[in-house]
């Protein structure tokens, strides 16, 4: 069956459904380029409509098919020119992108940390952020409208998975997030280059949001009057790139909850 045959043409129609998504044609499905991601997402309970494998990874099709996935080899030449990467992996999915439930659905602690893309723009830096936020027990991620999609490959690439096990939501309105979020006991706190509290001395306790945005962004309206916490910097440094400067101050907020403060 044509199914069972390695794809050795790029006009293959699951090839040019890949380009297409890496292009950013298809909103509704996301790429999944290697091993780990592929592994990461079977893990999450994601169903994948298929995967790619190069005909020379045999060993890596034949453990996917054990575990009932609907694995195609492809000519490794080929599955490399259709790879968004420098250097293909050797296997590749595609998959729905999940859907953003609503933002009650979120099942928050008293305690709760949730980190708020507003306008990070660099799909790079929103994984680094979901990464960090992982590792320092962040409780959700919510990206407003004006950030890069949480699904584009670049993204998942960078969160080395997080964003796929992380509870994200994506929001429209800054407005209603901060309404729907206060409604539910959070307080706001945006992190500030400048003018803010500093971070090792800021009261982390308790409910909260933390807004970050892109260097040479700007937060929305409804931030201007949140609480700001600044990372004091020595020199001439005029910022810090957000997913170092998110990491520092999600992991100050997890050491001070860990404290007991």
């Amino acid at each position: 069956m044509e199914a069972d045959q390695t794809i050795v043409s790029a006009s293959n129609s699951v090839l040019k459904s890949v380009r297409g998504v890496l292009a950013g044609k298809d909103r509704a499905r996301m790429v999944l380029e290697g091993d780990r991601l592929i592994s990461d997402a079977l893990d999450a309970g994601l169903t994948l409509d298929t995967i790619l494998v190069a005909d020379d990874r045999d060993p890596l099709a034949e453990r996917l098919e054990g575990r009932g996935q609907p694995v195609r080899r492809v000519a490794t030449e080929l599955l490399a020119r259709t790879s968004g990467l420098k250097t293909s992996p050797g296997s590749l999915a595609i998959a729905a992108r999940p859907t953003s439930a609503d933002l009650d659905t979120l099942v928050l602690t008293p305690n709760a940390l949730v980190l708020v893309a507003a306008g990070i723009s660099d799909p790079g830096n929103l994984g680094a952020l979901a990464r960090s936020a992982e590792a320092a027990g962040v409780e959700a991620l919510i990206v407003l409208a004006g950030s890069a999609s949480p699904w584009s490959s670049k993204a998942l690439r960078g969160s080395m998975g997080s964003l796929l096990r992380l509870p994200v939501r994506e929001c429209e309105s800054a407005d209603e997030l901060r309404e729907r979020l206060t409604a539910r006991g959070l307080r706001h706190v945006t992190a500030g280059t400048r003018g803010g509290q500093a971070f090792s001395d800021f009261d982390w306790s308790g409910a909260t949001a933390l807004w970050m945005a892109s260097e040479v962004g700007a937060f929305p309206k409804v931030a201007l009057d949140f609480e700001s916490v600044t990372i004091p910097m020595a020199g001439a440094v005029e910022s810090l790139n957000v997913g170092v400067a998110g990491a520092l101050l999600m992991f100050a907020a997890e050491r001070w909850r860990g404290a007991g403060q």
